[in-house]
């Protein structure tokens, strides 16, 4: 049975725009009229039955039940003998030559996928289609924008309180956040909002708050850092900062370590090494 999935280069959780969308770009790549290929034909005649399926929801729904037992195939082997002229066949070897000319297209990806995979993949079919490369910036905010507004309505407050908490990952505060727009309507009050949440869900007000310190900390300029923001990041995550009396440095206690620093930016580079993968 024939994985109308890999065919189309999708993930198995792809949303309809998503199928929609790499379905055009596969078209027009591999139409008989615009690539002359020998197999042009033939693998048209695939991407356009597996499309057929996928785009359709019963249909779907039935495809994907004859696929529940079945894992996701691995990437298929290069061949030997495939022409050396031959296209980029999968969306991942196309983004990856695009990324090696435009590389700033993978932060926003990321920045993206931090908030939906989906948007992402939308992100990277959009561009990989329309070949818009030089705009990403500005693709990838009108898509962020668009999806913020579409779950959690027109206030600007709420949408950026939205996005934090995604960036955050605090998936349950999230969908209680589209719930209550869903209910009281697209323009409720962001105040309000933050106030049901953080009594619903008190360890957010933590979590966003440890994220604002780290970007504080981890982005400031060309000054001293920023103690008062240090020691409460690191209060925060569980650690202690020690400093002797009419001395630099200090000891930073974390768990069973004890870390020394000599001033303050050496403890600052610590703590923003220590916190990237969280917070960055």
């Amino acid at each position: 049975m024939p994985d109308h999935y890999q065919v189309l280069g999708l993930a198995r959780h792809a949303e309809a725009v998503v199928v929609k969308a790499a379905y055009r770009a596969l078209v027009s790549l591999y139409h008989p009229d615009r690539n002359p290929a020998p197999d042009a034909i033939e693998r048209i005649q695939r991407i356009n039955i597996a499309h057929d399926v996928l785009s359709d929801p019963a249909r779907r729904l039935a495809y994907d039940a004859t696929l529940a037992d079945t894992p996701p195939p691995p990437p298929p082997e290069a061949d030997a003998d495939t022409d050396a002229d031959a296209g980029p066949d999968t969306i991942a070897e196309r983004w990856q030559i695009a990324a090696g000319f435009f590389p700033e297209i993978d932060r926003h990806r990321a920045r993206l996928e931090r908030l939906s995979a989906h948007l992402a993949d939308e992100f990277q079919l959009h561009l990989l289609q329309r070949r818009q490369y030089a705009d990403a910036a500005a693709i990838a905010d009108r898509l962020r924008v668009e999806f913020l507004g579409r779950h959690f309505g027109t206030d600007e407050a709420v949408l950026a309180y939205a996005e934090q908490l995604l960036l955050a990952r605090e998936v349950d505060a999230v969908r209680f956040v589209s719930q209550i727009v869903s209910v009281l309507g697209r323009s409720v009050d962001a105040d309000s909002v933050r106030e049901k949440v953080s009594q619903r869900f008190p360890r957010t007000v933590d979590s966003l708050r440890k994220r604002a310190l780290y970007a504080r900390i981890a982005h400031q300029g060309d000054g001293p850092p920023d103690r008062q923001a240090l020691h409460e990041l690191v209060s925060l995550c569980g650690g202690v900062v020690q400093r002797p009396l009419l001395r630099a440095g200090g000891t930073l206690l974390l768990g069973m370590h004890d870390l020394k620093f000599e001033d303050d930016e050496e403890l600052r580079q610590f703590v923003v090494r220590r916190l990237a993968a969280e917070f960055g």
